[in-house]
């Protein structure tokens, strides 16, 4: 055992400075646990490696989970792993969530239709964007999976896509003109630049 000075902010949030002793592991391992608890960002990371210093400090792990506000179990829990594994025990481990519906390749096509195509020509509707219901209803024809329309604009998001909301509609429009504007954009866009 080696004693350690130490600074400690106790539950009213004052400062409570005490030597303890380091009831196992090594100095090098304590140093390296204040460290990586100072420097650690990420909050649920935090208590793992103070959850484990505090034990080194000499205090119950039941006195730990009030501390840390944790369940007793997942303190013991903690201090098993790293006593077990080291600091390297003590890394969360990414959680990867639920599969996705779609596989990569049909997500690539999801994309293609929606970057090059406008709904009328996908045969979704007469529409000229994409909305996330819009999408939601070719995903479900062409793949037979039903999103909602947040599950979609998460996968717009995840894939890269942007989604905005239209400020205005032209409800006024002559609709006749617009069919007019539409054959005459189709011959721009098949004419080539020079």
């Amino acid at each position: 055992m080696c004693n350690v000075y130490n600074a400690l902010r106790d539950t009213t949030g004052r400062y409570v400075h005490m030597i303890t002793k380091i009831s196992y592991g090594s100095q090098e391992k304590y140093s390296q646990l204040l460290l990586a608890s100072k420097n650690e960002k990420k909050v649920k990371q935090k208590k793992h490696y103070d959850a484990v210093f505090l034990h080194m400090e000499g205090y119950s792990r039941k006195q730990i989970a009030e501390i840390l506000h944790i369940p007793c179990r997942t303190v013991c829990a903690h201090i098993a792993s790293c006593r077990k594994g080291g600091m390297d025990a003590l890394f969360l481990i990414k959680q990867t969530g639920a599969p996705g519906k779609l596989s990569e390749e049909q997500e690539h096509t999801l994309v293609h239709i929606i970057s090059t195509q406008t709904p009328e020509e996908a045969g979704v509707g007469i529409f000229a964007s994409w909305t996330s219901s819009l999408a939601c209803r070719l995903a479900k024809e062409r793949f037979g999976v039903a999103f909602s329309d947040r599950g979609m604009r998460n996968l717009f998001d995840r894939v890269g896509l942007s989604y905005t909301r239209p400020t205005y509609t032209l409800e006024k429009a002559d609709p006749e003109k617009q069919e007019q504007f539409r054959k005459d954009f189709e011959i721009l866009k098949k004419t080539p630049e020079q």
